[in-house]
């Protein structure tokens, strides 16, 4: 039984509560009176402008450097501890925060606001310093993760240009962006429709602080499903952003949030070149090291992943998280959807012990964080539940995937998509268990759900639930009844047209017709299988791979002995070396080459040597897996999850190899 895959993580970006205008710091009379020489105070005048002029840009790499140099004048003459030091460095503080330099902004902005309030209290720009002091924590601890079912991410930004930049607008909007973080998206709707209405009643509706709010309104509609309303608001903001500059750093954001929408309209390979150009123009927007940056080479991994590309997304997480850890330190809640980004890259390669800790690290840090969304951090628990039972910890992914089932069903509702693949993830847990009776009722119970779904969805997760009941339904033995499903699944994979889906059904049905002898049947299926894997993913995919040895096998059951070799070397000389010992693809490959050659084709010698390989990363597997549980070497020893009876004819093919040495 081939298990329907969990797409990879979604990140997506969106904008949040603008930073306050920078404080003037160069007012001519209270310089004068400083004692400050004529030429300085110019120089401060034409520091400050700039950094001005570049911080509404979004060029906070200039602004850093131009209010560096004016609080070195200052400091120069009035020293630290004086008020006007204390603005000029509060500036310098705020242009940090918009480069994603949350550490050092933090400790400028707290230094600041000390010396501001020991010496003026009352000063006017206090507040505005203290507003983005809490949005340098808000980076640094635990705050709003990205992700596919997550807050969006919050990106420093100058006051909203045009009117409305009052407190008043200000609290409206971090009500809003607080409700977004906690997953109440009818406060979060509600709070970003009060923006845009208080930027209407100020005549700033044209302003950048209203095109950021119909940005965070369009991603509230997004994560709720409202996909033409999404589309809706991020092209009432590209408007708005276009208007006030053709080449407007938050046109960025927008490009790939209309990414993210088109990609839950089911489109992964436009949202790979969606999500490629957005990525390249947040880079060239916020620089290579910015978290904005960060975040689109997450959503591009993402999509790689979908189309089962792992190791192309790999580097790119990982580079990933080198920038938000560089950002917002290690272990940070906003890091989080990138780390179990890399936890499904592990897992598709075949890294099972590295994919169950990234998974459990990114569960951690949603866990301990002060605000998270229920929803996000019951996802991550699915993840980190499946990473276990994938590497044949089924043991101890069941309570795991026990409870984040519960969750599921509590936060999203029962009926759900979200909830149905929570079921499945328990059921294939069970199923690895040998509790097939158990396994089938979950199975049966969520495929009742999913034929309620929408119709958008509702094919795809028809198919993946059949074929996993199907798998059940062969081990208890019920062929008949396990063909008729496979059919089906067979007859929705057809109609969703997606092909790794299509080839997915095709190779289950064909496992079942050939346990029955109709061995040529089984070989058409296989090789329409096989084509569809190499034209999605090449023939070095380890999943093409596998498909290469069941239709080998097939082809040596029906007596084609030479064209069964020809399959099963062609897919195992593509994949040796790519990818750990452990892996599926690499384990079945060699197993089944080995049955070839001593059951058919008279090569002991050879066979022996396969299987000796093969045996030997299982049982290292094992021992792997078995560490942290005592009974666990068995069940992990099933980490081919029992497909086409791998374990039974390895154990026996071994034995008899064995016997001829």
């Amino acid at each position: 039984m081939k298990p329907a895959l969990l797409a990879g993580t979604l990140v997506a970006l969106a904008l949040a509560s603008p930073l306050a205008v920078p404080a003037h710091a160069n007012e001519m009379g209270s310089t004068q009176q400083a004692g400050i020489p004529p030429q300085d105070i110019a120089a401060v005048q034409r520091h400050n402008a700039a950094a001005e002029a570049a911080f509404r840009q979004g060029d906070y790499r200039t602004a850093t450097r131009e209010f560096e140099a004016a609080f070195l004048i200052y400091h120069r003459h009035l020293g630290l501890e004086h008020p006007q030091s204390a603005l000029a460095g509060a500036n310098m503080g705020m242009a940090m925060l918009g480069q994603g330099r949350f550490a050092e902004a933090l400790e400028v902005l707290q230094i600041a606001d000390e010396i501001l309030a020991a010496l003026d209290p009352q000063n006017a720009r206090r507040p505005g310093i203290q507003r983005a002091i809490e949005m340098a924590q808000g980076r640094q601890n635990p705050g709003a993760p990205a992700g596919s079912q997550a807050a969006p991410r919050q990106q420093a930004g100058p006051a909203p240009s045009g009117g409305g930049s009052g407190n008043a607008l200000d609290a409206l909007n971090n009500t809003a962006v607080t409700a977004y973080q906690s997953g109440d998206f009818a406060r979060a709707e509600a709070g970003f429709l009060d923006v845009l209405a208080a930027h209407e009643a100020a005549g700033s509706g044209a302003s950048e602080g209203a095109g950021v709010a119909w940005v965070n309104l369009g991603e509230v509609y997004t994560q709720t499903d409202r996909l033409a309303e999404a589309e809706n608001a991020l092209d009432r903001a590209r408007t708005i952003f276009e208007a006030l500059s053709p080449s407007h750093r938050y046109l960025a954001v927008v490009d790939n949030n209309l990414t993210a929408v088109r990609r839950r309209q089911g489109d992964e390979q436009a949202a790979l070149a969606g999500y490629q150009s957005a990525m390249e123009r947040m880079r060239d927007t916020f620089g290579a090291d910015h978290p904005n940056t960060a975040a689109a080479m997450g959503n591009l991994a993402s999509a790689y992943l979908a189309l089962g590309q792992p190791a192309d997304a790999l580097p790119i997480l990982q580079r990933a998280l080198e920038i938000e850890q560089a950002a917002y330190g290690d272990g940070a809640a906003q890091s989080a959807d990138t780390v179990s980004g890399l936890g499904q890259a592990y897992l598709d390669l075949g890294r099972y012990e590295d994919a169950i800790s990234f998974q459990h690290r990114a569960l951690q840090a949603l866990e301990g964080a002060s605000v998270s969304d229920p929803r996000h951090i019951a996802l991550l628990r699915q993840r980190y539940g499946r990473a276990l039972q994938m590497a044949g910890r089924a043991a101890e992914a069941e309570p795991i995937l026990r409870q984040a089932l519960a969750d599921t069903e509590a936060v999203f509702g029962t009926g759900t998509s979200q909830s149905i693949l929570a079921m499945g993830y328990l059921a294939s847990a069970m199923f690895d268990q040998a509790a097939f009776e158990e396994a089938e009722r979950l199975q049966r119970r969520a495929l009742g759900e999913a034929a309620r779904l929408d119709e958008g969805v509702r094919a795809h997760s028809v198919a993946a639930i059949e074929n996993n009941l199907a798998g059940t339904l062969r081990m208890l033995g019920r062929l008949d009844e396990a063909e008729a499903l496979y059919r089906s699944s067979l007859a929705h994979a057809e109609e969703t047209g997606e092909p790794l889906s299509l080839a997915m059904s095709l190779e289950n049905l064909a496992g079942c017709v050939r346990v029955q002898g109709r061995l040529d049947e089984a070989a058409n299926l296989q090789m329409r299988a096989l084509q569809l894997y190499r034209e999605v993913l090449g023939e070095s995919h380890p999943e093409a791979v596998r498909a290469f040895a069941n239709a080998g096998t097939t082809l040596g059951l029906a007596g084609d002995y030479e064209g069964a070799e020809r399959l099963m070397r062609g897919g195992l000389d593509g994949l040796d070396g790519q990818v750990p010992e452990t892996h599926t693809a690499l384990l079945v490959a060699r197993a089944n080459l080995a049955w070839l050659y001593l059951r058919h084709m008279n090569r002991a010698d050879e066979a022996l040597g396969l299987y000796r390989t093969a045996s030997g990363s299982i049982v290292a597997s094992a021992l792997e897996a078995g560490r942290s549980t005592s009974d666990q070497s068995r069940a992990s020893a099933l980490i081919v999850r029992r497909a086409d009876m791998f374990q039974l004819h390895t154990e026996a093919a071994w034995a008899a190899a064995h016997h001829e040495e």
